[in-house]
């Protein structure tokens, strides 16, 4: 009932959208999911086009099916290493000898779709109901990163996410990442634990500050350990709309802003979560995020920081590389964000 319940939030928060077509995974979790969106999007008595593509199945795992997250890493733990921190060497071998890699595989079936999808449907708008894994990988072939990306961003269950495409072109830029904010969390839940730090990243314009109260507004419960501005960008607004940090705001200049990302990182604990919110002009948060993302320069360039919204990085620590959890996420509105 929960699922059905998240489904038919997604798709009221759908139902302002220019939808031409939907297409499904063929498992039934997907299919059911896409007929509680359709119900909510088709409200407004709109007919909506609906088709299923195997290619949008979740990545085969094959011997881990049906086993516990906890089962996994104790009866595989040299395969569950290289799952998390190495996906693009993953691979099983079956009974029959044959060696695969899943991630790879993902990857190389996405691509696939991509190119269909972009030249069937070119002007159009394609809502896309997959699983988590298949749609982490139609993010990054779409950002032109490879499977070593496959664990570098996060897909909640009916979170919602957003890639627009210029005419003619093979890659696409990220307006939104796993937006849950109309299931009710102003953050999406966390996959590694409430361990090591947590950046949310707010890009900043001077002369917005009700637009800068808003984005305070929007991590409401959220206690904050440390406040960081960069460029002396509005700190006194920073001040003001952020009380609830348990130090004042630190103001960085933006040349030292990669020394200091890097440094508050080594600083945080395995054993509690800190949330640290980090404010700046765009390009210089879009800086941080290429380096501990560890992306090219095409890939950050497609992440479209909106002004004033929240992007969130998990940095689990132990080891485990930074997670972009959402992008451009806030309280939810009669329309997606940043449309």
């Amino acid at each position: 009932m929960q699922g059905r319940h998240e489904a038919r939030l997604s798709g009221e928060r759908l139902a302002l959208e220019a939808i031409h077509v939907v297409i499904t995974s063929p498992l039934r979790r997907s299919t059911e999911t896409t007929g509680e969106l359709l119900q909510a999007v088709c409200a407004y008595d709109r007919r909506i086009a609906s088709e299923i593509d195997t290619r949008l199945r979740e990545i085969e795992l094959y011997y881990w099916e049906g086993l516990s997250l906890k089962e996994i890493p104790r009866r595989f733990p040299e395969q569950y290493d290289d799952w998390r921190l190495r996906p693009n060497e993953f691979h099983m071998q079956l009974t029959d000898g044959q060696v695969l890699f899943p991630a790879r595989d993902l990857y190389d079936c996405v691509r696939s779709l991509w190119v269909q999808l972009l030249s069937d449907h070119a002007g159009e708008s394609i809502l896309l109901v997959s699983h988590g894994g298949t749609i982490r990988a139609l993010i990054g072939t779409a950002l032109g990163l490879g499977p070593e990306h496959f664990q570098s961003f996060q897909q909640s269950n009916c979170g919602l996410s957003r890639l627009c495409f210029a005419p003619k072109s093979g890659l696409g830029r990220l307006d939104l990442l796993n937006d849950t904010a109309h299931l009710g969390e102003c953050l999406p839940k966390l996959k590694e634990g409430r361990r090591g730090a947590r950046l949310l990243f707010i890009p900043v314009i001077e002369t917005s500050p009700m637009a800068l109260c808003n984005s305070a507004t929007g991590l409401d419960g959220v206690l904050l350990d440390q406040v960081f501005v960069f460029g002396g960008t509005a700190r006194s607004l920073a001040s003001q709309h952020f009380p609830s940090s348990r130090e004042s705001c630190l103001v960085v200049s933006e040349a030292m802003a990669d020394s200091v990302a890097d440094q508050l990182l080594h600083q945080y604990s395995v054993d509690q979560l800190l949330h640290i919110a980090i404010l700046g002009p765009a390009a210089v948060l879009r800086r941080i995020l290429q380096r501990q993302l560890r992306i090219s320069d095409t890939a950050a360039e497609s992440l479209n920081l909106n002004p004033f919204e929240i992007t969130s990085v998990h940095c689990p620590a132990n080891g485990v590389p930074p997670v972009l959890q959402s992008l451009n996420m806030r309280k939810p509105s009669p329309a997606l964000v940043g449309g």
